[in-house]
């Protein structure tokens, strides 16, 4: 996918606070817990609060594709991954449904 581009950048791990803030969130929560059904549901909705952020970031870097016209082999992906999120977002919501 980065071929496509033609830039010299090498992909890598990228730092997130927010993603590191819902992580931190969770562990304190979790630690807390005494009944496991309330912990399932505290990993529910970190694993929604998670495909929900990437949705939108995915969102961004797809605008910003279409807006410098980037070719397919770049865009095809972040729309795969994209409805992958979608996909899972749905799998984490039916889960916790009452």
């Amino acid at each position: 996918m980065f071929d496509a581009i033609e830039a010299e950048v090498e992909p890598g791990t990228i730092e997130n606070t927010v993603l590191d803030g819902l992580r931190g969130e969770r562990e304190e929560v979790i630690a807390d817990l005494r009944d496991p059904i309330l912990g399932d549901l505290i990993e529910a909705e970190l694993g929604r609060a998670i495909e929900r952020f990437e949705i939108t970031k995915l969102e961004t870097l797809l605008a910003l594709a279409d807006r410098m016209e980037l070719p397919s082999a770049v865009v095809d992906p972040l729309e795969r991954t994209k409805a992958e999120a979608e996909n899972g977002l749905e799998e984490h919501q039916e889960l916790t449904e009452i």
